[in-house]
């Protein structure tokens, strides 16, 4: 075996590890200087790979004699192609290429029999392998944000039979076909923020699926378009089962009426009446912009510190949000994680902080401090600690299940560790008195934690990219606060609703408004930096906002 010049790889050597993580700024600094160290694939016994988050432009050919690979994770590096090799890979379940710059995968790619979950999300894709749909164990795919035109032919065929999601939002992809009714197993379909003109009816014969997002596409039929903003996955089912002509009569289902509902009849509830809610009635959803000087307001003051640790902080309130009703509360800090790993790119590009306003005591301070000046109480923890104590603790717990698990892998609050590890200073969000309530990206902090009983909610949004991503992660999580709030209402109202007529008075059930209160930020001199929301935030179609002055 060759020897090796990187010590995790000669660790992995002399322990016969099966699991191996190279990940962040260290990392990459040695692939930058040297090259990945290529002993790497001499390591045969290996399950688990990931090299992530790194400068990496490359892989080897030599990645196909690692035949016991379950899990490869390739995620947030510079790869431009992958090697043919990786079709020998017979083993492999999981890939994970997400954020890299991939203009197209080799056809070889197809030849990977037991993948299961595929995520190719955010490079620069313009098509997908066409024998893709020969990947009979396939059941997750993610392919968000290339600039794919359509699926392979193929693709939708029984074949693929355990396929249950599929993402692929933020692409240009125009047309889908009614092939799609051939996927049995179909849970979760995302084709948000494509360039779609319709919705075959086939679609509607999909059994088993319960999540859709058609939103952000180009539908001629306009009540379509307010039924994918406004409505649950069974009411577009639904409408587009009665309103869309098939493009096949004798597949299976029934037959269904021209595209905009002419010339056929409606579906009749139990009073005679039509069962389709009218969505040309349905009032737009608002959100309320509250003036930052209305109600009891706080105030954000930027340090000098901050400016080359992490410059960017964009917060808000919101104000009479009802976290007890049903599955709310869940549900927000669901929404909250998913972003994390979406918009805020596993917390690299921003990181969302949620308090209890009754709790913060304004004005706020966002500071950059040495580790050992920073004094917490983390979430769900009672006693204080420095930033560097907390930090090294967590390092050490890592370390201790990394090897009682003989793993190089980390879960929870530990894999964010390498974003703060090292530096000189940390980033914190203080109260008047001084007391510590944020830790970004790592923590928030116990003394300000939302609960069920929480009404009125304080949010930050911090990041070392760009102010503009802070926006566009917060835009996005009031929007999800505004959708939980129509699931609930949706979910106590279906029992009363159904079997009665869609009068204009049952749609008006439909409107929600979500209460947001500005909060300026402001630099050592007392100048404005941002406030947020500003007339030109929140520009979300079929959201009606309302700010007042």
């Amino acid at each position: 075996m060759a020897e090796s010049t990187w010590p995790e790889v000669r660790q992995a050597q002399s322990e016969k590890r099966r699991e191996l993580v190279l990940s962040g700024g260290n990392v990459s600094e040695r692939i930058k200087e040297n090259s990945l160290d290529e002993s790497i694939y001499t390591l045969q016994l290996l399950n688990f790979l990931e090299i992530s988050e790194t400068c990496l432009e490359r892989i080897s050919d030599s990645i196909g004699v690692l035949e016991n690979l379950t899990s490869l994770i390739l995620r947030g590096n510079k790869l431009k192609h992958m090697p043919s090799s990786i079709g020998d890979l017979h083993q492999l379940s999981t890939l994970d290429l997400s954020r890299n710059e991939l203009e197209c995968l080799p056809e070889e790619f197809t030849q990977l029999k037991s993948l299961h979950t595929c995520d190719v999300s955010i490079n620069k894709l313009t098509s997908l392998p066409t024998k893709m749909g020969e990947m009979e164990r396939l059941t997750v795919i993610n392919v968000s944000k290339n600039q794919l035109s359509d699926f392979p032919v193929e693709f939708f065929n029984p074949c693929m039979a355990h396929l249950s999601e599929i993402r692929a939002n933020h692409n240009n992809i125009s047309v889908l076909s009614s092939d799609i009714c051939e996927l049995p197993a179909l849970k979760v379909l995302d084709l948000s923020h494509n360039k779609l003109e319709s919705l075959p009816a086939e679609i509607a014969d999909c059994q088993k699926l319960r999540e859709t997002d058609f939103r952000e596409n180009c539908f001629k039929d306009r009540r379509l378009v307010k039924m994918v903003q406004q409505c649950a996955t069974k009411s577009v089912l639904d409408y587009v089962r009665t309103h869309v002509q098939r493009s096949n009569p004798a597949r299976k289902g029934k037959g269904g009426l021209t595209e905009g509902g002419k010339g056929g009849k409606k579906k009749k509830g139990k009073k005679g009446g039509s069962s389709q809610v009218d969505v040309e009635t349905l009032a737009e959803d608002v959100i309320r912009v509250l003036h930052v000087s209305e109600g009891l307001g706080v105030e954000v003051n930027m340090t000098d510190n901050i400016a080359d640790v992490r410059p960017y902080i964009v917060c808000c309130i919101v104000r009479d949000y009802d976290l007890e009703k049903g599955g709310t509360f869940k549900k927000f800090i669901t929404a909250q994680t998913k972003l994390h790993d979406t918009l805020g790119q596993k917390r690299t590009a921003a990181t969302i902080a949620t308090h209890d306003l009754s709790l913060v005591k304004g004005p706020l301070y966002y500071d950059a401090l040495p580790p050992t000046q920073v004094l917490l109480t983390p979430l769900g923890k009672k006693k204080e600690i420095t930033a560097e104590s907390l930090v090294k603790q967590l390092w050490e717990e890592a370390e201790t299940l990394r090897k009682e698990k003989k793993r190089n892998t980390v879960s929870g609050i530990h894999k964010y560790l390498e974003l703060v590890r090292g530096c000189p200073k940390y980033p914190c969000l203080l109260d008047k008195d001084g007391q510590v309530i944020s830790f970004p990206p790592i923590t928030n902090c116990d003394p300000t934690k939302i609960s069920k009983s929480t009404k009125n909610i304080f949010i930050e949004v911090t990041s070392s990219t760009s102010q503009d991503v802070c926006k566009k992660v917060l835009d996005a999580l009031l929007r999800q606060m505004l959708d939980i709030i129509k699931s609930e209402g949706e979910r106590s109202e279906v029992a009363g609703d159904e079997g009665s007529e869609g009068t204009e008075a049952d749609s008006a059930k439909s409107k929600r408004e979500l209460r947001v209160q500005q909060v300026k930020v402001l630099d050592d001199g007392g100048n404005l930096k941002v406030v947020y929301p500003s007339r030109t935030d929140l520009d979300l179609e079929s959201i009606s906002v309302i700010r007042n002055a």
